[in-house]
């Protein structure tokens, strides 16, 4: 019993695509066996063999193959597959290793049986004797009478019943075949007449305001309908931006002691100036902030001071600060009793670029714009839609503003879009009928009559401002219907010639469907007029 490897059972409708895919999510498969049905849509081709072995090679998998088909069986075979007649073979081990049709087997003739009949010889001549047999009849001499005269044979009986019993049937369907023929020739065919008629240009602008609302088009205002979607989420943002910062002094505070002793010490106080330097033992400086007065002849006073050099070479430790430079008295003396810090070195800063969130921005946005204009088309349900102002946009807020160095930062990203819906259907007719108002009585727009607008001052309540354009030809009036009548049962070139005679009519097309006749149709609901204007006596709209 061999070891089975992974199988995966193919379905009729799955294509090849799908089985590369299964083929790839089995990762730690390496052989793994396909069952396939006879009509599997993903393997009908040799093509598809080899893209699958192409796949299954760069996966490093083996592909065996399970079908009752021989096609199949040959064309993985061809590809480089191991291919198994059944599952029972597979389980066994008993591979395909050639196709071919299938012999017939050719029956084997039957052996002639031998004539029926008794035949002797004679003993003294061997002559055999002529003995009757059903493969020869007896030799003998036969005197015949005067033929009979034979009577004609007799007409069979009829099998079935007469004719005229489905009599009624054939007539029955020969009216039913009549009739279908007449409603054939009266109701099925139709005709379209066209007329090329010479038209005068007409063109019109009207300005459309859109008014929020249900209520009816009057007039130039039409209703509108507002409609607003919108998306946000917040991510997390890493700083990329590099900022030098400079080195900081180290600050902290000293204190001044006066001590004299003996008749000639001074009285009152004695002033230490700002700016004054004083050292560590290693030569560290730093200088007072502010002037101070120590009181004399004993006692003290505590100012701020601040490294000459940046860096956090200049911290300190306590009670290391203990010489005056350029000391005049004796008397007086420094010391820090508290650690000398802050100092730091000049370092490269990570800080928040512009770039950082204008990233994130539109990394977002690539995704939520269109689903935010989804969902303004799905709100107006095949109305047609104005997008107010500049469309859906995308804005993007930071918790730290641009340039501060932190680790990580948040950005609020938030996708809106706000629209004006309204039926263009309604606007065409109005475009249209600003037209019609246009022209003079007695006389028609063509059927080409063309309507354009431009969007404009859309606003998210609902309001918006449409330039329409309007422009055609129009002709003398066409009274259809009695066209239509006078060309009811008429001949195709009769018709011709009617229609060529009417005002205006440059040419004149007539045609039949779905076949001709040599009339047209005795209906005039079965015949469609249509005006088309082919030139102009005036200049193009």
């Amino acid at each position: 019993m061999k070891t089975l490897a992974k199988l995966l059972y193919v379905e009729a409708d799955e294509e090849i695509t799908d089985l590369v895919d299964r083929l790839r999510d089995l990762s730690l498969e390496d052989e793994v066996t396909f069952v396939v049905p006879d009509r599997a849509r993903a393997l009908q081709s040799a093509m598809s063999f080899r893209l699958l072995k192409r796949y299954a090679d760069s996966y490093g998998k083996r592909v065996n193959l399970v079908s009752g088909d021989d096609r199949l069986q040959a064309m993985a075979l061809e590809g480089g597959f191991t291919a198994y007649p059944s599952l029972a073979a597979y389980d066994s081990g008993s591979e395909v290793h050639r196709t071919g049709p299938v012999e017939e087997s050719r029956p084997v003739a039957a052996a002639p049986a031998a004539a029926a009949g008794v035949q002797a010889g004679s003993p003294a001549t061997g002559e055999p004797r002529r003995v009757a047999t059903m493969d020869r009849p007896r030799e003998a001499s036969v005197i015949s009478g005067t033929p009979r005269k034979t009577p004609p044979p007799s007409r069979p009986a009829a099998s079935g019943p007469p004719l005229r019993v489905y009599r009624p049937y054939l007539i029955a369907a020969g009216v039913l075949v009549v009739l279908a023929l007449i409603a054939g020739i009266i109701y099925v065919p139709t005709a379209n007449a066209t007329l090329l008629v010479s038209g005068t240009a007409v063109k019109q602008d009207v300005t459309l305001l859109g008014v929020p609302g249900t209520a009816s088009s009057s007039g130039n205002q039409f209703a509108t309908q507002a409609f607003h979607a919108e998306d946000s989420q917040s991510l997390p943002g890493v700083p990329t931006g590099q900022k030098q910062i400079a080195a900081v002094k180290a600050t902290g505070q000293v204190v001044f002691t006066m001590y004299c002793s003996g008749f000639f010490c001074p009285s009152g106080s004695v002033s230490v100036g700002a700016g004054t330097d004083v050292s560590t033992a290693d030569a560290k400086h730093y200088v007072t902030q502010k002037s101070v007065n120590i009181p004399a002849p004993k006692g003290s006073a505590s100012v701020g001071v601040a490294a000459v050099q940046g860096g956090a070479g200049a911290n300190t430790d306590r009670h290391t600060i203990r010489n005056i430079t350029d000391n005049q008295n004796d008397n007086l003396s420094v010391d820090n009793t508290d650690a000398i810090t802050n100092g730091a070195d000049a370092r490269t800063a990570t800080v928040i670029q512009q770039s950082d969130i204008d990233s994130i921005r539109d990394a977002y946005s690539r995704d939520a714009i269109p689903k935010v204009n989804d969902q303004l088309n799905s709100k107006a349900q095949g109305l047609k839609l104005v997008l107010v102002g500049q469309g859906v946009q995308a804005t993007a807020t930071s918790d730290h503003k641009v340039g501060e160095e932190v680790q990580g930062f948040t950005v609020t990203v938030k996708v809106v879009g706000d629209a004006v819906a309204f039926d263009e259907k309604i606007i065409k007719q109005m475009l249209k009928a600003a037209l019609e108002r246009k022209i003079s009585q007695g006389s028609q727009l063509t059927t080409n009559a063309t309507t354009t607008y431009e969007a404009i001052d859309a606003t998210t309540d609902g309001h918006i401002t449409l330039n329409g354009h309007a422009a055609g030809f129009y002709t003398p009036v066409f009274l259809q219907t009695a066209i239509r009548g006078h060309l009811k049962g008429m001949s195709p070139a009769k018709a011709h010639a009617f229609l060529q005679s009417l005002p205006n009519v440059v040419d004149a097309r007539v045609t039949q469907s779905p076949y001709g006749l040599p009339w047209l149709p005795l209906f005039s609901s079965r015949i469609t007029l249509k005006i088309e204007e082919v030139s102009s006596n005036s200049t193009t709209p």
